[in-house]
């Protein structure tokens, strides 16, 4: 049978060949974005289909997963019922303060079961400590600077204008490794090799202490152990779930310090990242006679959530002078190298006491009964002589004399012990005119180790000594009532030292009691005298009224020679913070004052929540920049209040609005908290808008509290 195709047939044919072939080149992905569509296949590049429109793939793409339909249909159709946002969680590692990124996008699901990108999704970050998002696009940025957790969370209008919304979670942790001086770059090799048991050989941690507690503000402490000969080198871990901080250093010979001061940058992101986790602590060697990787046991330490901000005043036996250590720092400042004259031609200032403001300092002149000083803190006090508040008189009529002393809570008054070697009475000073000021009521006498109470309402002082107030070996803790203006009231004795003659140490003597900030506890030495060289001592805390007295065993530790204990002004990580002198070995003998008994400065974390009879102090810290050479006592804080939003910082803690994040310069500085963390009573903020809505706190001095009346 013939077939007989006509000319036009065949071109119709043609034609539809031509069609079929052209619809075969557009399925392989050339329509550019606007072109129709039927699948996301259609369309060139990263377009997807959205509606039979090709349509720009958002930042970070998606996946058009639904139906292959058109516009076609009810427009409410088309409305967004859900969103998921991708990916659900983002694990990134910033290695030696690299700045990872991870982009987020948002998948709508719609009312007809078609998958699409969300059309304008925003973007938010709960918690800032660890990188920023940018709102629209949904790039988060780690700052590489503190690791953590936060959450994600991405909003969308949905269908009738609801906001629909979904999270993910970004994780970030934290990797440095640190070369110490010297140390050959292949140092980490040495240890892949698994890890010989050995407790003979092994590097033993003496600093810091087992579950001590410090701020995190703190600078950073030199690790130190002991065991090692020349040519051994060391792998010192800090470890938290999600930072690791790795430091080799190689035994150089006789300087060796059995330590490494940990790299402050890797420090401050220890102390700042999983603030609620311990800081695990080893210190492997390689011993280079065996060429064995010996294990070290784990120690660990913990960082509260606090910031202990301003200056230390301390004296330092061995220098003559009081000297100065600022926050985050170890330096020590001789801030007034050439002090007044004495009556006796000495220039050192001594038995000194720093107000509640931290602005002025007080202190006796040379050594015995001898004229006093007031000096203004925030003034050059480096001239010869350095100015004093008042004129000061070393020939007859002589300027006031005194020996112990202690401010009021608004720095107009002094109560000071004079003649220590006869009457030993509490007298009050004007500290802006030098000159003794007339009280009601009676004074006590045979008192000395005077100490204000922050609500102004109390003196504690140590009554019934035996002698005067550098050596007494026999005394009690008494208050005196505040009553008024220079107006005294009764005193009683709320302690007796002969009531823990059997405890350890025994003796019959309290001293230096000091005041929590709140005024509701004392705190106070006992032992077998006052003299931290040659007696011994342990510090207890009781309540104002003398009952519920508890050793505080933590910040004790195994010595019982503890002295000279001194509340801070801070209220902060939950704790109050205690000063003390002791002559307990700090590290090793090399980097510290191993087998030294020499008077050293550390600092005890007091729990405000402790239950009554509990002990609340936590093991304590060595205070950073003393002279490990001489012997310190006599250690006062000056307060400095938080930081407002702008300025630098190390750490958010010290930062009125809790965030030190990095600027537009990467330099750290503090940042309003995030919207969603107001604050509470009693915290820190810039503005009365960062305390929480509805509470009636306003923001005064920086802490939110409620308004009088």
């Amino acid at each position: 049978m013939r077939i007989m195709v006509s000319a036009r047939a065949l071109v119709f044919g043609l034609c539809a060949l031509c069609a079929l072939l052209v619809a075969a080149c557009s399925a392989d992905g050339e329509k550019p974005p606007g072109g129709s569509c039927t699948t996301s296949d259609d369309c060139a590049g990263d377009a997807l289909c959205v509606d039979g429109k090709c349509a720009a793939r958002g930042d970070g793409g998606g996946v058009d997963s639904g139906p292959t339909t058109t516009d076609a249909g009810d427009p409410a159709d088309r409305d967004v019922l859900s969103i998921a946002i991708e990916p659900e969680t983002a694990d990134l590692v910033s290695t030696d303060g690299s700045m990872p990124e991870q982009a987020f996008t948002v998948m709508a699901t719609l009312r007809d079961g078609r998958r699409i990108p969300a059309v304008a999704p925003r973007f938010e970050l709960d918690s800032r400590s660890i990188g920023d998002i940018d709102v629209a696009g949904g790039r988060f940025t780690a700052n590489g600077v503190i690791g953590g957790t936060a959450t994600v969370t991405a909003t969308v209008v949905g269908a009738g204008g609801a906001e629909l919304t979904d999270t993910a979670t970004v994780n970030v942790r934290l990797e440095r490794t640190v070369l110490g001086p010297g140390t050959a770059a292949d140092a980490p090799a040495l240890f892949e090799g698994g890890l010989v048991t050995d407790d003979a050989r092994a590097a033993s941690v003496v600093y810091p202490l087992l579950d001590a507690v410090m701020p995190q503000n703190v600078y950073p402490a030199e690790v130190q152990w002991l065991n090692g000969n020349p040519g051994d080198v060391f792998r010192v871990t800090l470890e938290k779930p999600s930072a690791n901080v790795v430091g080799y250093v190689t035994h150089d010979g006789a300087a060796f310090r059995y330590g490494w001061l940990v790299d402050e940058a890797a420090w401050r992101s220890l102390a700042q990242t999983d603030p609620d986790h311990d800081v695990e602590l080893t210190v492997d060697r390689w011993d280079a006679a065996t060429e064995e990787a010996i294990a070290g046991g784990t120690k660990t330490f913990r960082f509260a959530r606090a910031a202990l901000t301003g200056a230390v005043y301390y004296w330092d036996i061995g220098a003559g002078r009081i000297v100065r250590i600022n926050d985050g720092t170890a330096t020590r400042e001789a801030f007034m190298p050439t002090p007044p004259y004495a009556t006796d031609g000495g220039r050192c200032v001594g038995c000194h006491t720093v107000s509640h403001s931290g602005r002025y300092m007080a202190g006796r002149l040379g050594g015995g009964e001898n004229i006093g000083a007031v000096f203004d803190l925030t003034t050059d006090l480096t001239g010869d002589p350095p100015p004093t508040v008042f004129p000061l008189l070393t020939a007859v009529p002589y300027s006031a004399r005194w020996w112990f002393s202690s401010w009021n809570p608004e720095d107009t008054r002094l109560v000071v012990t004079f003649e220590e070697s006869a009457g030993r009475s509490l007298r009050f000073l004007d500290p802006f005119t030098g000159s003794f000021v007339p009280v009601t009521g009676a004074a006590p006498t045979n008192a000395t180790h005077p100490a204000w109470s922050p609500d102004g309402t109390q003196i504690a002082y140590v009554g019934n000594v035996n002698t005067w107030g550098g050596a007494f070996t026999t005394g009690d803790i008494a208050t005196l009532d505040v009553t008024g203006p220079d107006a005294l009231g009764g005193s009683r004795v709320v302690h007796t030292g002969a009531s823990l003659a059997g405890s350890s140490p025994g003796g019959n003597a309290d001293s230096y009691p000091t005041w929590s900030p709140d005024s509701a506890w004392i705190a106070f030495a006992h032992g077998t005298g006052c003299r931290s060289e040659d007696r011994q001592a342990a510090l207890y805390l009781m309540n104002r009224d003398g009952s519920d007295v508890r050793r505080l065993d933590r910040a004790n530790g195994a010595t019982t020679d503890n002295f000279q204990p001194r509340f801070s002004p801070f209220d902060a990580g939950g704790y109050y913070w205690l000063s003390f002198l002791s002559r307990r070995d700090y590290g090793n003998s090399v980097a510290g004052t191993r087998g030294a008994n020499r008077q050293q400065i550390w600092v005890t974390a007091v729990r405000k929540d402790a239950a009554a009879g509990e002990d609340a102090s936590e093991v304590p810290y060595w205070l950073p920049g003393q002279n490990t050479a001489s012997m310190n006592i006599s250690a006062y804080w000056a307060p400095r209040p938080c930081r407002p939003d702008g300025e630098s910082c190390s750490v958010g803690s010290e930062c009125c609005g809790g965030d030190c994040r990095p600027d537009d310069t990467g330099a750290l500085v503090c940042s309003p908290p995030p919207p969603d963390r107001c604050r509470e009573y009693g915290e820190t903020c810039t503005t009365t808008a960062d305390c929480c809505e509805g509470t009636g706190l306003e923001c005064v001095g920086n802490v939110c509290i409620t308004p009088p009346g």
